[in-house]
């Protein structure tokens, strides 16, 4: 209920639900399912969202996870015995709080851990924008932040000029990710009915990259990053600007399934030397050990960035037998995550 009064803008009462939920009962363990010792993990969750899906990856037949809510935590009640620390808690820009407060979780453990949330802290949408965008072969969208009131007023026009915008660009508000409250404006008309319509105080604007192929088809590759390696997990075609992969024009296409599954079987020599080079050096600047990068490839080879942060989603494929081509990438994506917090975790044990 917190979580669906703040995204309708009500902080004060996403706050008051969220105290009653988690005010001393900010540690839970989950249910352990196998047989044997468990590999035990402490999985740190934001009260505010934004963390990372585990389900599919800390499996109760393997881990005991005890998840710690981070904004609720009383730094005096000590850690449950743990053998790793999962730091889930991917969203910067929605949970600058929770990511704060694990850091102060990191003096009392020295397990190993998954996803520094330094690291996290960096990776805010705007943020990202500025330092990646620095980087060589990376095209970045200009993105910045303002009050959202002043978009809605008879100042909006000196506030897009000032920030040296030009129609067409995009809006949304921090913390939002698939494509909610995410609007392309043509107009200032346009402008202050998105920002009227978005919950929050805030509103990022976004230069719109043109990811456009030679069809006129808008194109979104998403990789995932485990352990410092990139592992390809799809490439979307949509006739429309805002691309999402089960909403985009796959499952009625044949023809743009096979340029996905060719990206999936050879990622280098789709995306290219110069991309792949880029896109390491995107995989070096986030330091996270869980991540993905969405992006396009540009006529010149270089990486049009979306988006980069450790929030994106990787879950099951369902059984439909045409997304047959898709489950060797998802399945190395899965094997990679649980490979890496078994192997840390043992590694712990050994230490």
């Amino acid at each position: 209920m917190g979580n669906l009064l703040a995204e309708l803008g009500d902080a004060a009462g996403a706050r008051r639900h969220r105290d009653k939920a988690f005010t001393n009962n900010f540690l839970t363990t989950l249910p352990y399912r196998g047989h044997g010792p468990a590999i035990s993990v402490l999985l740190l969750i934001s009260a505010a969202g934004g963390n990372i899906p585990t389900a599919s990856i800390l499996d109760d037949r393997q881990f005991r996870t005890t998840v710690l809510v981070m904004e609720y935590a009383d730094p005096k009640v000590p850690l449950p015995q743990h053998d790793l620390v999962f730091n889930s808690i991917g969203d910067a820009d929605l949970c600058g709080q929770g990511l704060e407060a694990a850091r102060g979780v990191l003096a009392r453990t020295d397990r190993p851990l998954i996803n520094h949330p330094a690291a996290v802290l960096k990776t805010g949408r705007a943020s990202n924008a500025d330092r990646l965008r620095r980087l060589p072969n990376v095209v970045a969208p200009r993105t910045v932040t303002v009050p959202r009131r002043l978009l809605v007023g008879p100042g909006a026009g000196a506030i897009v000029a000032g920030n040296d915008f030009d129609f067409p660009f995009l809006v949304r508000p921090p913390g939002f990710h698939t494509g909610r409250c995410f609007v392309r404006v043509e107009n200032l008309p346009e402008l202050a009915a998105a920002a009227a319509s978005f919950p929050g105080d805030d509103v990022c604007l976004i230069e719109a990259l043109d990811a456009r192929d030679r069809d006129g088809f808008h194109r979104k590759c998403r990789v995932m990053i485990v352990d410092r390696k990139i592992y390809p997990i799809h490439l979307a075609i949509s006739r429309q600007w805002k691309v999402h992969y089960f909403k985009a024009d796959m499952a009625d296409s044949p023809e743009n399934r096979l340029q996905d599954a060719a990206f999936l079987d050879d990622m280098p020599g789709f995306v290219g030397a110069r991309g792949m080079a880029a896109l390491e050096r995107i995989n070096a600047a986030l330091d996270l050990d869980y991540c993905g990068i969405d992006f396009a490839v540009n006529a010149t080879g270089d990486i049009l960035l979306f988006e980069a942060n450790a929030t994106m989603v990787v879950l099951p494929l369902a059984p439909d037998e045409k997304w047959a081509y898709c489950r060797p990438a998802f399945a190395n994506v899965f094997s990679a995550v649980r490979g890496m917090v078994m192997d840390r975790s043992i590694a712990s044990n050994a230490a």
